[in-house]
């Protein structure tokens, strides 16, 4: 089995098993769940100092899932906490200063990386709750590896996104023809298609340097978040544009998953510096990272 089927199999086990999830429904009942299929403890064997792909790959594909499915369920959060590190308590929501957005209130594990205890949280656009306690001493891999599932999230939220919205297209008809058959709304698509394109892109240039150099891996750090900065707002807004300024109703599911682009969005803002320091400044350097896959990172399967 491949690394890319691996990431496959679990998005489509994890979207199989969502597909009738209300939103935002029972948290701990989906957390019960989640963690009896297996899928918070997939990092659980996971090593800092040489990360494997088909763990990666595997969670990946799980995070992705359900930010398509607009289901904010603490996983990937969890997921870094448990890198490594498995917990006692299979079903136990544990959080890690690397991970941002840090569900420190309803968390039954804190993992800190020097053993200190959290700030009080806030809540975040999607109502999950978050700390502004700033991470200390993390190494960049794991720092990565949380930025990774974040862009994954992304990735799966806009994708479920640009679904619906062309959904919306297809069904609406007005003046005898639907909305998709008018030139502009086809183009508008396209847009976004790009946009989507462009994200999933830059996650997958980050995952395919986290076995290699520190510096090679900041750089794809660095411009995955500047893309991500940039589309995602973008992706979220215009979704909502061919909608027809619509589906923000409770009922609505186009929310569920701009509202997950919008508050991942802020985190990246947030602590948008980490491995800054790793980048090289040399130009022919900078030029050398600009390469797909180079510093050891290799291509996807």
């Amino acid at each position: 089995m491949t690394t890319h089927t691996l990431e496959a199999d679990l998005d489509a086990s994890v979207s199989e098993v969502i597909a009738g999830w209300e939103r935002p429904g029972d948290l701990r009942e989906q957390w019960r769940i989640a963690a009896r299929l297996g899928w918070t403890a997939i990092l659980d064997d996971l090593r800092a100092d040489a990360p494997e792909r088909d763990l990666i790959d595997a969670a990946c594909g799980a995070v992705t899932a359900l930010g398509r499915g607009g289901i904010a369920l603490p996983l990937r959060q969890t997921l870094v906490a448990r890198a490594g590190t498995p917990l006692s308590t299979v079903d136990a929501i544990a959080v890690h200063p690397a991970a941002q957005g840090i569900w420190a209130p309803i968390a039954d594990v804190h993992v800190a990386a020097d053993g200190s205890a959290f700030a009080e949280a806030g809540r975040d656009l999607a109502d999950r709750p978050y700390s502004l306690l700033p991470p200390t001493e993390i190494p960049l891999r794991l720092t990565a590896l949380s930025e990774v599932l974040r862009l994954q999230e992304m990735l799966g939220a806009a994708q479920g996104a640009v679904a619906e919205a062309r959904r919306y297209v297809t069904e609406r008809v007005q003046f005898g023809k639907p909305l998709i058959a008018i030139p502009a709304v086809r183009t508008t698509l396209g847009h976004l298609k790009v946009d989507v394109r462009q994200l999933e892109t830059v996650t997958h240039e980050v995952r395919s340097r986290l076995s290699g150099d520190d510096g090679a891996l900041a750089f794809a750090l660095a411009t995955a978040r500047e893309v991500a900065a940039t589309a995602v707002p973008r992706i979220a807004q215009t979704a909502h544009q061919l909608h027809g300024a619509m589906g923000v109703t409770y009922e609505a599911a186009l929310h569920w998953r701009t509202r997950l682009l919008w508050a991942d969005c802020d985190e990246g803002a947030r602590w948008g510096d980490d491995g800054a320091d790793a980048v090289p400044v040399e130009e022919s350097v900078l030029w050398s990272l600009t390469a797909p896959g180079s510093s050891g990172g290799g291509t996807r399967p």
